[in-house]
C-alpha cells in the first residue's frame, strides 16, 4: 500500500509544469531583442551615413545619449541574464562611442605663423536674444570676426546704437525680420564674394577678409536651413552640398549655426573636403550649444541639448582655443574660436 502511495506521488509530482524564472520569461526576452535591434539600426544609421527623411536626420544629433541609453540598456539586459542581448547592446554602444572620443581628445595644431584672429558666432533667435549681453561678449572676447544669424533689422539698429560699428565698423548685414536674417562684422575689411551663399533660404554671407600681416582668409557667416520637417531637408541637404570647399586659394574659415552636429553625414563630409573643427580640436566637441526654450509636456521634459553650433578652420589653421559662452535670452549659446593663420 505505502509502494502504490509513493508510486503516484512521484507520479504527480512529474506532472506538474515546470515554472520558469521570471527573468526568463518570454514576453521580456522579445522586448529585450527588439530593444537591441534598435540599437543595432541606429548605430548603423550612424555609421554608413544612411539618415534620410526627418526623423533619422533628427535622431542622429543625439548619438551621445543614445550611447549612454544603450550601455544603460544593455545593464538591464544583463541584470535580466539576458546575456546575449546584453553583449549585443553593448558592443554597438561602445562602437558608437568610439565615434565620440576625439571630441574629447585634443589634437596637436600645425605648425602656423600667420596672423592671429578670434572668431564669434551668436545666434539672436529672430532677435529676441540680450543685445547688451551679446556687446558684453564681444567687448571682453574682441572678436576679430563676428558671424550673427536670425539678424533682424530692429537688432541691427541697437547693435549698431550699443557700438558695435565702431568697434568692428566693416560690415555685410542681411538683416530681415523672419530667421532667415545674417550679419558679417569684422575689425579688418571686407570684400564679399558674391557667388557663395547666394542660395540658401537663409542668408549666408562670404567674404574676403585683408588680414594684417599679409595673411587673409575667406570666410563665411553660415546658416544652413533647419531641418525642422520633412519639407526642409532637401533644403537642409542643398544648403551643405553649396558650402564653399578648400581648393588651395586664401584658407576658408566657417563660424556659425550649421543646423547639424558632427554626426550628420553632411558635416563629415565637408570636414573631409579639408576642415577642422575647432571644438574637436580643442577636445570640448561634445559640449552642447543648442537646446530648445521649451520642450514636451509644457516643458517639462526638455529636448536635450546638443551641437549645432561650429567654427570650421580649413586645414592648416592652428585652433589655439575654443569656448562655448554662456547665452543670453537665445536658444543657441554664442561660441569663440581662436585661430592662427598659416604664413
Amino acid at each position: 500500500m505505502s509502494d502504490d502511495s509513493g508510486a503516484v506521488a512521484v507520479a504527480e509530482r512529474d506532472e506538474q509544469p515546470v515554472t520558469s524564472p521570471w527573468y526568463r520569461w518570454r514576453w521580456l526576452r522579445c522586448l529585450s531583442w527588439i530593444g537591441t535591434a534598435g540599437v543595432v539600426g541606429y548605430a548603423a544609421v550612424r555609421l554608413f551615413g544612411l539618415e534620410t527623411g526627418f526623423l533619422l536626420v533628427t535622431t542622429v544629433a543625439f548619438v551621445p545619449y543614445a550611447v549612454l541609453a544603450a550601455l544603460v540598456g544593455a545593464g538591464l539586459q544583463a541584470a535580466l541574464r539576458h546575456w546575449a542581448a546584453a553583449a549585443l547592446t553593448a558592443v554597438v554602444a561602445l562602437a558608437l562611442a568610439l565615434l565620440l572620443v576625439p571630441r574629447v581628445v585634443a589634437d596637436d595644431q600645425p605648425a602656423a605663423d600667420g596672423a592671429a584672429l578670434t572668431v564669434m558666432s551668436v545666434n539672436l533667435y529672430v532677435g529676441n536674444a540680450s543685445l547688451d549681453h551679446v556687446m558684453d561678449l564681444v567687448e571682453e572676447h574682441e572678436p576679430d570676426l563676428l558671424s550673427v544669424q536670425e539678424l533682424t533689422p530692429g537688432a541691427a539698429d541697437r547693435l549698431a546704437e550699443l557700438g558695435l560699428a565702431e568697434r568692428m565698423p566693416h560690415t555685410i548685414l542681411e538683416p530681415d525680420d523672419l530667421a532667415i536674417g545674417t550679419g558679417l562684422y569684422s575689425v579688418h575689411p571686407l570684400e564679399r564674394i558674391e557667388t557663395v551663399g547666394r542660395e540658401g533660404i537663409f542668408y549666408q554671407i562670404a567674404a574676403e577678409v585683408d588680414m594684417p600681416e599679409g595673411t587673409d582668409l575667406r570666410f563665411m557667416a553660415v546658416h544652413p536651413a533647419a531641418p525642422a520637417s520633412a519639407e526642409r531637408i532637401p533644403l537642409w541637404e542643398e544648403d551643405f552640398a553649396n558650402l564653399p570647399r578648400p581648393d588651395g586659394g586664401l584658407p576658408w574659415v566657417l563660424a556659425g549655426d550649421f543646423n547639424a552636429t558632427l554626426d550628420h553625414d553632411n558635416m563629415r563630409d565637408l570636414l573631409g573636403a579639408g576642415y577642422v573643427d575647432a571644438a574637436e580640436a580643442s577636445g570640448a566637441g561634445l559640449e552642447p550649444t543648442w537646446q530648445p526654450t521649451g520642450g514636451y509636456l509644457g516643458g517639462l521634459i526638455p529636448i536635450p541639448a546638443v551641437t549645432l553650433d561650429h567654427v570650421f578652420a580649413e586645414t592648416g589653421v592652428a585652433i589655439l582655443g575654443w569656448e562655448v559662452l554662456d547665452k543670453d535670452g537665445s536658444d543657441h549659446a554664442p561660441v569663440v574660436a581662436r585661430l592662427r593663420l598659416p604664413q
